[in-house]
């Protein structure tokens, strides 16, 4: 699902839809008999004479007066739920109204520039713009399931209710024809949803774009030294978190020789092949050459907090020697040390 929307003088969304009509009409509507809708209703039950009578209010229908669409008129397709992908937000969820939630005013403002990048770069054009409050006019939805075009528009509010702040997201008015009652009240609350999952996927979308700018960051500041494990035993340690060399360590690898065909991370092994690279390699990184035998070898990564530990182990589980392992962090520290 996605919109497109085009400035034409009055600022009325140029519509496109794609799929045809039979095809829309088949996901929305249910098949089989609606012969049901010409039932009539049951007689009252009579009672025998001196029988009495038990009441069982199990299954009690509640009175009231409903509204809704009836056999062909019922849209079968599932509702639209809002995604949970803002960490520290509380989603509610009503009727033509959808809020995000949170105690923190520092995400309310993220949010709400998100919002604004995202008009922006669908060219909406606005109806109102203030500091707490935008208005959009019409846009114009895209959808195969849908049997005519759909456009809406929407409203954008900054609140406050205590030490809680909020972003809310109105549906405005919408317009689809042919169009029912029954269907409106469905369709509303369908693309109130749709707005305001498409603000947090974009919101979800930077959010894993900053997190892999700060671990590419990370990975590029690394100190990388000998250390020793609990045993006393000699391991390369990595000044970094374990996910963090986790994500890196494959890319810095290849470039001294080692290919990895193999990675287990809830156990922390990475198998690799071994080829010594020319004698260039090296020399460009300034350090003497890791001199293992070309091989298969199986790196040992360990979770220390804060950091991490690397070790080596050959043939039978062996650990390679003291002096290959130095060999090794000297050559993984210059690489860290060269992409910074």
């Amino acid at each position: 699902m996605k919109f497109f929307n085009q400035l034409v003088c009055s600022s009325l969304a140029v519509f496109l839809m794609s799929g045809c009509s039979d095809s829309a009409l088949t996901r929305q509507a249910a098949e089989g008999d609606f012969n049901y809708l010409d039932a009539k209703l049951s007689t009252a039950w009579k009672m025998p004479q001196d029988a009495e009578l038990q009441l069982y209010h199990n299954y009690d229908i509640p009175e009231g007066k409903y509204q809704g669409g009836l056999g062909e008129q019922v849209d079968i397709r599932p509702p639209q739920s809002v995604l949970a992908l803002i960490p520290g937000v509380r989603i509610d969820n009503s009727q033509h109204e959808v809020t995000f939630w949170t105690v923190k005013p520092q995400l309310a403002d993220q949010i709400w520039d998100v919002i604004a990048q995202y008009l922006e770069q669908h060219q909406v054009a606005l109806s109102q713009h203030r500091a707490d409050q935008i208005d959009t006019t019409w846009i114009s939805w895209v959808a195969e399931d849908e049997v005519a075009p759909v456009k809406a528009r929407y409203r954008y509010t900054r609140v406050q209710q205590g030490k809680q702040y909020g972003i809310q997201v109105s549906l405005l008015d919408m317009q689809q024809s042919p169009d029912s009652a029954e269907k409106a009240i469905y369709l509303q609350n369908r693309y109130t949803v749709m707005m305001a999952n498409a603000i947090t996927m974009k919101y979800d979308h930077q959010a894993q774009e900053e997190a892999a700018r700060k671990s590419r960051q990370m990975a590029q500041q690394i100190a990388v030294a000998m250390g020793a494990d609990r045993s006393g035993l000699p391991v390369v340690i990595a000044r970094t978190p374990y996910d963090n060399m986790w994500q890196r360590l494959p890319d810095v690898l290849v470039k001294i020789g080692f290919g990895v065909e193999e990675r287990n991370r809830s156990q922390g092994t990475v198998k690799v092949k071994y080829s010594q690279p020319d004698d260039e390699v090296w020399q460009a990184l300034g350090v003497a050459p890791v001199s293992l035998d070309n091989g298969t070898y199986t790196l040992l990564l360990g979770d220390l907090g804060n950091r991490t530990s690397i070790n080596i182990t050959g043939k039978n589980d062996k650990p390679v020697a003291e002096e290959k392992l130095k060999e090794f962090s000297a050559a993984l520290s210059a690489l860290f040390k060269k992409a910074h």
